[in-house]
């Protein structure tokens, strides 16, 4: 029996979603959510009272970039027993772990590709990525489900209690995350990245998922790359001082976890590819890897990449690497494919080399 991930289904306005998605995952979402808190307290000796005093200052933020992300998370809260601050901190969790000077502990990474097209078997537009990340965290998130009148559907790969992660919608779009960090990071009163990455799924159009990052304020570092059904893509490397951009090389985009279109600025250091030296060829061999299947790229060309072991154990693929201390153990918890034109959505549970991509095939992604 291939392991699955839990499947929560919401709809309805945004509290009732809310509360729907907390009374649903309400345990995972409370393991979460004391995970997060012992690993904030062994990087960076946070403490609990400290950390919902900080949260509590983020929440007219949110509100302010987006109130309909907030009620929803205030129905999440009272679904899942816990206060709004609480579930603010679950969505702040990548600034409390990647701006707090615990870069080398934080760990994270992702090897994100898309495919246009032009180069695709069936003219599919196909998004996918790993994703890297502690492995505590291993069997902590759910297929989240949102229905919404009048507002594009969609479907989320992600932690118990957050409000996005990787992802598409029924208008066509589609998003993957990744890790950046730059010297000029700071953790401050500004939206969390898993909320502007909710804003980009709740958009109706290409035009509007660009808005939603570039209307956030923010003062830490991270990639979206996000891809449209009728063949458009867009990579943003989000930075405190810039947001810089890549589009598709010959019909085909990767990313990791350096900076690529911001790179070597004088007024920002890319402190990431210190500690993460892999992904400075992640990137580029995912590209070279996908590329041998032009024309006939399809999710089974995505799944082959994202199994490659090529300097094993920090690899697309990646496994525990033993020679490091336990903080840093790291590993890929899923592995995701989405083809945006057949609105198919296939995932793993644990590491594509172990585990059977299955399929996820959500009618909600139906209605336009």
């Amino acid at each position: 029996m291939k392991p699955q991930v839990p499947v929560v289904s919401i709809k309805g306005k945004p509290f009732e979603r809310g509360r729907q998605y907390g009374s649903q995952a309400q345990t995972l979402i409370q393991k979460n959510l004391e995970l997060y808190f012992d690993l904030w307290r062994s990087l960076w000796g946070a403490r609990r009272p400290e950390v919902l005093k900080h949260c509590a200052s983020l929440v007219p933020v949110i509100g302010e970039y987006d109130a309909e992300i907030l009620e929803e998370m205030q129905g999440i809260a009272k679904g899942a027993a816990l206060s709004l601050e609480e579930i603010v901190a679950l969505n702040a969790r990548y600034e409390m772990v990647f701006a707090q000077s615990a870069v080398a502990e934080a760990g994270g990474g992702c090897t994100s590709i898309t495919a246009m097209p032009g180069v695709t078997r069936n003219g599919h537009t196909i998004l996918g990525q790993n994703w890297d990340y502690k492995e505590r965290f291993q069997g902590l998130s759910v297929i989240l489900e949102v229905e919404r009148e009048g507002s594009p559907n969609i479907v989320m790969h992600l932690e118990a209690g957050t409000m996005a992660h990787k992802g598409m919608n029924s208008a066509g779009l589609g998003v993957c995350l990744n890790a950046l960090v730059s010297s000029r990071d700071k953790f401050e009163i500004t939206t969390p990245f898993l909320v502007v990455a909710r804003a980009i799924l709740n958009a109706d159009s290409f035009s509007r998922a660009v808005k939603a990052v570039l209307n956030a304020r923010v003062t830490v570092s991270f990639n979206f790359l996000i891809a449209h059904r009728d063949g458009e893509a867009i990579d943003l490397e989000v930075s405190p001082i810039d947001v810089g951009f890549l589009h598709p090389d010959e019909g085909i985009l990767t990313h990791s976890n350096h900076f690529i279109a911001l790179n070597n600025r004088p007024d920002m250091v890319d402190v990431f590819k210190a500690t993460a030296p892999d992904t400075l060829f992640r990137a580029e061999r995912a590209r070279r890897l996908i590329e041998e299947e032009r024309g006939n790229i399809d999710a089974g060309s995505f799944q082959r990449v994202f199994r490659d072991h090529f300097s094993y154990p920090n690899s697309i693929c990646r496994h525990v690497d033993t020679r490091e201390e336990a903080p840093r153990h790291l590993a890929t918890l899923s592995s995701a494919v989405m083809n945006l034109t057949a609105r198919t959505f296939y995932l793993t549970e644990g590491t594509p080399c172990q585990n059977e991509y299955y399929r996820v095939a959500p009618k909600c992604l139906w209605q336009d």
